[in-house]
């Protein structure tokens, strides 16, 4: 969905003003956010998602959702703030990345164990169910967040009902804790043991497969590797991670959503 931009559209209505009345933009917050909660009126949500093959109850559930990002007082005022500054900066707006994805990630590390798991889980049917090129280039981070939505949309609309009020209901509550407050972060030790752990059960899962040596390349240097190899390369790393138990689950779940 092309939000960023409507955005930038309907902001550009609001900065010409306020520049006329010098007026300091964060004083027209109180208008971004009225702005912001008018979105799903206009923008052509519900059309996107059947497009992408969403319908009854989950087509329901996804445009509820979409409403709930852009409504919900937590998110919109943070929003309103990032818009304030990427107009006043334009260096610190990221397009690749959306604007409401940073606050999952963010938020992912102050979920509790479960909802971190269970959150990683769909993600990973999500990744299983791509074409080698998009997965490939999923991993490689070779996609926008705008395209990669655009992609995995069509996967979760064949998601069942329970699960995705699950993942929707997670997803929200990363994206408000994101919002308050900062990212998790890990030691260098944390992240060095992580690693540790995480490669070595990738290596006991690359032994005596015919692709060994290509997926050790791929590993090495996954920028430049064949989408293809990227994509098994990328779902050993995440079958890896899931099957850790206790703290060092949760820590390698950490090490996953650091930006």
């Amino acid at each position: 969905m092309r939000i960023l931009a409507i955005l930038f559209c309907l902001f550009g209505l609001i900065l010409p003003a306020a520049a006329q009345e010098q007026i300091d933009l964060s004083e027209r917050r109180d208008e971004i956010i009225d702005i912001l909660s008018q979105i799903p009126d206009f923008a052509p949500v519900r059309q996107e998602l059947q497009s992408a093959g969403f319908k009854g109850e989950n087509l329901e559930l996804a445009v509820r959702q979409s409403e709930l990002m852009y409504r919900d007082p937590v998110l919109s005022g943070y929003l309103a703030d990032e818009l304030i500054k990427g107009f006043l900066d334009p260096s610190t707006i990221q397009p690749r990345r959306g604007l409401i994805w940073p606050l999952v990630e963010r938020g992912l590390g102050h979920l509790p164990t479960r909802e971190m798991r269970y959150f990683y889980l769909v993600e990973q049917s999500l990744i299983r169910s791509l074409p080698n090129r998009q997965c490939g280039r999923v991993v490689r981070n070779r996609l926008s967040q705008e395209r990669f939505a655009e992609i995995t949309s069509k996967t979760i609309a064949r998601l069942d009902t329970a699960t995705l009020r699950e993942y929707y209901r997670i997803q929200k509550k990363a994206a408000r804790l994101g919002a308050k407050r900062k990212a998790v972060r890990l030691t260098n030790a944390q992240i060095a043991a992580v690693e540790k752990e995480i490669f070595a059960g990738v290596e006991l899962k690359l032994k005596g497969r015919d692709d060994e040596a290509r997926l050790r390349a791929a590993i090495a240097d996954l920028p430049n590797a064949r989408n293809s190899d990227a994509c098994k390369a990328g779902k050993l790393f995440l079958e890896t991670v899931l099957e850790l138990e206790g703290q060092s689950l949760r820590n390698a779940m950490l090490f996953m959503s650091l930006p």
